[in-house]
């Protein structure tokens, strides 16, 4: 996660809160401090509403199709739950649910690759460089991505020419390192 003011609100552990509804709130400060939007109402309920739902490879490529821009996923993997949730303001995220846990699952502790429309998502990780701690690196097909030593858990990463920025959020910040630049990030549809 790119690191954003402390809120003044009591802070809740991420283990007690949903990834879902904890990515929607991130991806609204985040877009607030890099983009300099001042965040929007929008943005910040949009995650508490939306409903993560089990998918299928084919579900998600038809949501691509659908949203007319790609959603991007780490790949197949076999005996995985997909669950997605779409917010309203147009942010997808799939994440990657083990045999034996439930979609809707509230603990931070499995993959999760978001994918998050925005206007110039370069500049974004260009800001977050400023940052003491940031490390940029590159990745296959000519991406960059940053990662933030203050919340490595997440990496995020966009492509030349691209409208979109994507974040793959793993428990262990090596292995989030680890799947982006392996080039398992990939587009679906």
């Amino acid at each position: 996660m790119i690191e954003a003011p402390a809120p003044k609100s009591p802070k809740v552990p991420p283990r007690r809160v949903a990834i879902v509804v904890a990515a929607a709130v991130i991806v609204a400060v985040l877009v607030w401090v890099l983009a300099g939007s001042g965040g929007s109402s929008k943005n910040s309920s949009a995650g508490a509403s939306a409903k993560p739902a089990a998918a299928t490879q084919t579900q998600l490529v038809q949501l691509a199709a659908k949203l007319k821009h790609p959603i991007y996923w780490a790949g197949a993997k076999q005996g995985y739950t997909y669950e997605l949730t779409q917010t309203s303001d147009g942010n997808v995220y799939v994440r990657y649910l083990p045999p034996g846990v439930k979609v809707g699952d509230k603990r931070a502790d499995f993959l999760t690759v978001g994918t998050y429309p925005e206007t110039n998502p370069m500049r974004s990780l260009t800001n977050a460089l400023k940052r003491k701690g940031t490390q940029r690196f590159t990745v296959p097909q000519n991406g960059t991505a940053v990662q933030d030593s203050a919340h490595p858990t997440s990496v995020y990463l966009t492509y030349p020419n691209s409208s979109l920025l994507l974040e793959v959020f793993e428990p262990s910040p090596a292995t989030a390192r680890s799947v982006v630049r392996s080039g398992a990030i990939i587009p679906l549809g």
